[in-house]
């Protein structure tokens, strides 16, 4: 049985603060994260450094590292805390919502996503929130930090002690026009491609403007002649129009009959997209979260 007048006397808000600290190895991060100044952050770090006897944390380059004490303090506290957050949610009756809120680029939804959150919906009563990462103004980053998704799948990679991050999945990238294209045949040489017009995807996120890039060695001052933040809208400008376009092949396949799309075969191999799946390490706590996470990373899982 815990020593309740020792704990008492013990700031407990103290280790909440220090766990944020140590997720993101950053004052400022475990803030804005805490919605509390960086100043008494500052000062909640001093009181447990000076009750522990340990600095905690030290100073390595441009940021800090934990010592040895904090190491072990992260570890000791990380499954207490996890366990005294679901004694709180049952508390509060949020298991009960059961509702899981998905970010994820548009490009995901016909190949993986659709089969396993169908799953949650009608075997587990899920309520499924699913929005397109690509126009968010958070970073996957933020949105888990802030617990505004549940689970993110994103261009890019993220580095955070309290994510799991991994790689998903490799994303094959064609060459598309519309079926009719007055220019276009099955294969076009790179002097065709060169006096054809594209439509390009606007975005932010580093994992596409990586790719948009490499890609642009490929055809080097290729002409623009339509831009949108919408994929939606991309692929339906291309099918109306004598534009040519980079898109995922999954989506070409998905769409390709009902928007009358033609792929087109180049002299050069476009780079893959690269898809990272991220969530929070505390939400394997729940069995049917962990359960929906191995089914979407095993490979060709299905549900009919």
């Amino acid at each position: 049985m815990a020593n309740l007048y020792d704990l008492k006397k013990f700031h407990l808000n103290l280790l909440v603060i220090f766990e944020c600290i140590y997720q993101h190895l950053s004052i400022s991060k475990a803030a804005e994260t805490l919605f509390i100044t960086p100043s008494a952050v500052s000062q909640s770090l001093q009181r447990l450094r000076n009750q522990l006897n340990d600095p905690l944390f030290i100073r390595s380059g441009k940021g800090i590292t934990p010592t040895t004490v904090g190491m072990n303090l992260h570890k000791h506290l990380e499954e207490n805390l996890n366990q005294i957050e679901q004694t709180i949610n049952v508390m509060h009756g949020s298991t009960l919502e059961k509702n899981i809120v998905i970010y994820s680029p548009q490009i995901l939804t016909p190949d993986r996503l659709l089969a396993p959150m169908k799953l949650l919906m009608r075997e587990h009563n899920y309520e499924v929130e699913y929005h397109d990462l690509l126009l968010s103004k958070d970073s996957a980053e933020d949105l888990l930090a802030y617990r505004k998704a549940d689970l993110v799948f994103s261009l890019s990679a993220v580095s955070n002690r309290s994510i799991v991050c991994n790689h998903f999945m490799n994303v094959p990238i064609v060459t598309v026009c519309r079926e009719d294209h007055p220019r276009m045949g099955d294969s076009a040489t790179l002097e065709q491609l060169r006096e054809e017009k594209f439509a390009q995807f606007i975005s932010l996120s580093p994992g596409l403007i990586t790719f948009q890039a490499a890609a642009e060695q490929t055809l080097p001052d290729r002409k623009i002649g339509f831009r949108c933040d919408s994929f939606f809208s991309l692929i339906t400008m291309i099918s109306a129009s004598n534009l040519l376009g980079y898109i995922p092949e999954v989506a070409y396949q998905q769409y390709r009959d009902i928007l009358k799309l033609k792929k087109v075969n180049t002299p050069f191999t476009l780079p893959m997209a690269d898809i990272y799946m991220m969530y929070n390490r505390a939400a394997l706590n729940s069995k049917i979260f962990a359960g929906f996470i191995n089914q979407i990373s095993t490979e060709g899982f299905k549900y009919d």
